[in-house]
């Protein structure tokens, strides 16, 4: 028979969401909504834009390029915020999954650099210096976080910690961010970063509104 001291004790063995994950979940929410409002804003413009193709801003230039650039910047570092949060509420649990989670955060904060060369290569060639190493730091602040994610994702879904479509999230990211790479070079390049924005998203609240695993007694 089990007293009420043992059910204590049984209800205290079980995780729960760290009250920490408040504000960079509602911070990962608000990063992803720039992406998507970025996003849309970029799909619609494009076609209309006088800007060349071969300038890094297409389809932005002049004050409006480097608004843009520094307004995702910022959003970057508010999902970098969210990112540390993930890691640290035991979701991606195990050696693989922890450093999958780190090697995420690396990713969101070279994209944040991306993002500071970007604001001087505003109006440069794509083959200009400055525009290279704002693309290439693009290119591996993608392929950092989504390698991290999936790593971290396969922890995540495999700890329980997570429970019900939440447990899912950094691993569907990470899945498409790999889908993204090739995309980045072609005209769908604004439907990708506006699905990979719903994935933050989901990863926002996911950290908003995540509940443990039921535990077995």
């Amino acid at each position: 028979m089990r007293t009420t001291t043992d059910i204590g004790r049984a209800d205290a063995a079980v995780p729960s969401t760290p009250r920490s994950s408040l504000w960079p979940g509602v911070m990962t929410v608000v990063a992803g909504a720039v992406f998507f409002d970025g996003a849309l804003l970029t799909a619609v413009y494009r076609g209309s834009s006088s800007v060349s193709e071969d300038q890094l801003s297409f389809p932005w230039q002049g004050a409006t390029a480097l608004a843009t650039s520094l307004i995702w910047g910022a959003a970057g570092a508010l999902l970098v915020v969210g990112l540390v949060a993930f890691a640290r509420t035991g979701a991606p649990a195990g050696g693989r999954g922890r450093a999958g989670a780190r090697l995420a955060v690396a990713g969101g904060a070279v994209f944040v650099a991306a993002h500071g060369v970007s604001v001087f290569a505003y109006d440069a060639s794509t083959d200009d210096a400055v525009a290279i190493v704002a693309m290439s730091l693009f290119g591996v602040g993608t392929l950092l976080q989504a390698t991290g994610l999936l790593a971290a994702g396969v922890a995540t879904l495999r700890s329980g910690v997570w429970s019900g479509w939440r447990q899912a999230t950094p691993l569907a990211l990470g899945v498409w961010m790999i889908l993204m790479i090739p995309l980045q070079f072609t005209a769908a390049l604004p439907v990708a970063v506006g699905v990979y924005a719903l994935g933050i998203i989901a990863l926002g609240v996911a950290l908003l509104d995540a509940t443990p695993a039921t535990h077995r007694r």
